[in-house]
C-alpha cells in the first residue's frame, strides 16, 4: 500500500474508533443519574433529623443501579429547654431496584437500601442504615421531581447519644 492509502485507512480507523467511543459514551451518560433531596424524619427520642442529600448513581443492568451518597446532617433536639442541633456529614452508598420503570409509563418506583458513615469530626458519630421507596418521573424527561419515603436507623458511635430509628420523607429533583 502507498502512503496516501495508509493515511486514509488510518483516518477511517480513527473516525470509526471515535464514533464507537462516542456511542458508548452516550450510552454511559444515559445510564447516569443524579439527585438532590431534602429529608426530614419523624421526631423520635426528642430528636428531629433534617438531612440534605446528593446522590450520583449508575444503572448496572436495566433494573438495578448503584449509587454514591453525600449527606449534610442536622439533628434538632432540646438541651436544658434550649433548642440546639447536632451537625455532621456522612458518606456512603447503596443499591436501587426499579420496580416500575418501562417504556409504557412515565412513572418510576424504586426500592433503595443504603449505608452511610459519618466523616470528619461530627457532633454525632454514627452509621446510618436506610430502606426506602422512591417515586419519580422517567422517560424522555431529564429533570424530574423525586419523592422518597423510608425508614432510617442510626447506630450511634457517640457515648452520650443513643441510637435512633424513624420514618422519613424526602423531596427533591432528579436528573
Amino acid at each position: 500500500m502507498n502512503k496516501d492509502m495508509n493515511k486514509k485507512l488510518l483516518s477511517l480507523l480513527i473516525l470509526l474508533f471515535v464514533m464507537a467511543g462516542s456511542a458508548n459514551a452516550q450510552q454511559f451518560v444515559d445510564r447516569l443519574h443524579f439527585e438532590a433531596t431534602a429529608n426530614t424524619g419523624y421526631k423520635s427520642k426528642d430528636k428531629t433529623p433534617i438531612d440534605f442529600s446528593f446522590k450520583a448513581g449508575i444503572d448496572v443492568v436495566p433494573r438495578l443501579y448503584v449509587f454514591f451518597t453525600e449527606e449534610e446532617n442536622r439533628t434538632l433536639y432540646k438541651k436544658d429547654d434550649v433548642k440546639t442541633y447536632y451537625d455532621g456529614s456522612s458518606l456512603g452508598g447503596g443499591l436501587g431496584v426499579k420496580l416500575l420503570n418501562s417504556d409504557k409509563t412515565t412513572q418510576s418506583l424504586d426500592i433503595r437500601a443504603k449505608v452511610l458513615s459519618s466523616v470528619g469530626n461530627p457532633d454525632w458519630k454514627r452509621t446510618t442504615y436506610d430502606a426506602s421507596i422512591a417515586w419519580y418521573l422517567s422517560g424522555k424527561l431529564r429533570f424530574s421531581p423525586v419523592l422518597e419515603l423510608g425508614y432510617r436507623y442510626i447506630d450511634s458511635r457517640s457515648n452520650n447519644i443513643s441510637n435512633y430509628g424513624s420514618l422519613y420523607v424526602g423531596i427533591g429533583i432528579r436528573y
